[in-house]
């Protein structure tokens, strides 16, 4: 039988821990009454044990029962004490090996905190970690600053770090500001405008989250930055454009028409573009009227626009964005609806045009791409992307093909649209660089 060596050695632990450990072994034995590793279970078998439960005992047997009880009772109160004993012993070890992985925690952070500061990672030069900084970096158009994201998450790691990460404008030159946020404004705005300040002049590209009362405030709050932002996103809604108007390096503008109600607005911020302006996006679940489309129009020789991005218009506007003295290189018209190309309409012919997306159109729209085909003659074509239709145009692009005459590169048909291997060989016939792109729903 094995046995508790009260003498057992435990040459690993500290002397204080080794004497906690002694005092507890040479205990155990104490507690059981004898030295035993194991628990001997008595034989407990009586005269009686074989009786059944409904068994009445006679009155000259009653008292040897009621012995054999109080014996059992004695044995229970004897096990449930031994049974408290060990458990205050084991709780005993428990605490001592919760204060050992405590020290263990302890020591291991110790340790780490000084392997921290001889780590190569400390001693890379400025120009490396200014590299691994950027590739950080959300891959998100823009910032949203949260404390635990980088540029923000960045400076919070080591004063070296931060110095390294506020010394670098490039970091802070795409934001997304939120300012529909009513708890803690102040503290945001004083935010914004650190980071801002941290691009140093570099050109800015913001996106903006804001309410529609919010728009004179924002005037004033993006004032200081006007002569270097070159790229905003922002809600389309009333004052919008006295936001942007005084810009003197916008060269990006994406207008959210969100709501039917902000419609009316979009010719009135198009009417006051600036110059400098090369790119216009209008996106939104509202569609484009009349005064918004002659607005456009008049606003791409003004602006010397050459990538126009629309949701939701005719596809009539197409033709109005290209007609001389158009300077479009790009243009990309999403779900375009179904007003009718007028029967009159000439053909069309522009030199500059080198990609046009047309996308996602309804079903009832669907059926006037192949009429803008038909009239429609670009040289300088380079990109073709449709989506949308369930019947492919095929004998309309192949002639808008040669006569174009274009070096297309790149066809790229929408999915859900049906295309056979042999229509796209008579384009790769015509053009023998052309790269068909098919996708598949």
């Amino acid at each position: 039988m094995q046995t508790v060596d009260s003498k057992v050695k435990f040459s690993s632990f500290s002397a204080e821990t080794n004497g906690e450990l002694q005092k507890m072994v040479h205990d155990i034995p104490h507690i059981f009454a004898t030295d035993r590793s194991h628990v001997i279970i008595p034989d407990l078998e009586t005269p009686y044990s074989g009786f059944a439960n409904n068994y009445s005992a006679k009155f000259g047997v009653q008292s040897g029962i009621h012995a054999i009880i109080t014996e059992r009772q004695q044995q229970l109160d004897g096990v449930l004490h031994e049974i408290s004993e060990l458990k205050t012993v084991v709780d005993t070890f428990n605490n001592l090996c919760e204060q050992l992985v405590e020290k263990q925690d302890k020591i291991t952070q110790s340790m780490n905190l000084h392997r921290r500061l001889v780590s190569s990672l400390w001693c890379l030069p400025t120009e490396v970690l200014s590299q691994i900084f950027v590739h950080c970096l959300p891959e998100d158009s823009h910032l949203s600053l949260a404390q635990n994201e980088a540029p923000m998450l960045l400076t919070r790691i080591c004063r070296r770090w931060r110095e390294v990460v506020v010394d670098m404008p490039n970091l802070w030159c795409r934001l997304h500001l939120k300012l529909k946020h009513m708890r803690g404004l102040q503290r945001q705005d004083n935010l914004y405008h650190l980071c801002l300040k941290r691009s140093r002049g570099r050109p800015l590209s913001l996106a903006i989250d804001c309410y529609a009362n919010q728009m004179l405030k924002l005037k004033i709050f993006l004032q200081p930055y006007g002569y270097h932002i070159s790229s905003l996103s922002i809600p389309c809604v009333r004052d919008t454009c006295k936001v942007y108007r005084e810009f003197t390096a916008l060269q990006e503008l994406a207008l959210n028409n969100a709501t039917s109600r902000t419609s009316s607005t979009i010719a009135t911020c198009i009417e006051v573009l600036p110059s400098t302006l090369r790119s216009l996006k209008v996106t939104g679940s509202s569609s484009l009227s009349g005064d918004d489309l002659t607005a456009i129009r008049a606003s791409v020789p003004r602006a010397c626009l050459t990538h126009i991005e629309v949701s939701l218009c005719p596809l009539s506007l197409a033709l109005h964005l290209i007609r001389p003295p158009s300077s479009l290189s790009s243009l990309v018209i999403h779900k375009y609806t179904n007003e009718r190309i007028p029967a009159t309409e000439s053909m069309l012919t522009h030199t500059a045009l080198q990609s046009l997306r047309i996308l996602e159109a309804n079903t009832g729209a669907a059926s006037l791409l192949p009429s803008l085909f038909k009239i429609l003659t670009l040289p300088s074509l380079r990109v073709l992307e449709v989506s949308g239709l369930r019947a492919w145009p095929h004998e309309e692009v192949k002639a808008f093909l040669v006569r174009s005459n274009c070096p297309l590169e790149s066809l790229i048909v929408g999915a859900g649209m049906m295309t056979t291997d042999e229509q796209q060989a008579e384009y790769v016939a015509l053009i023998p660089s052309l790269v068909v792109t098919r996708f598949i729903k």
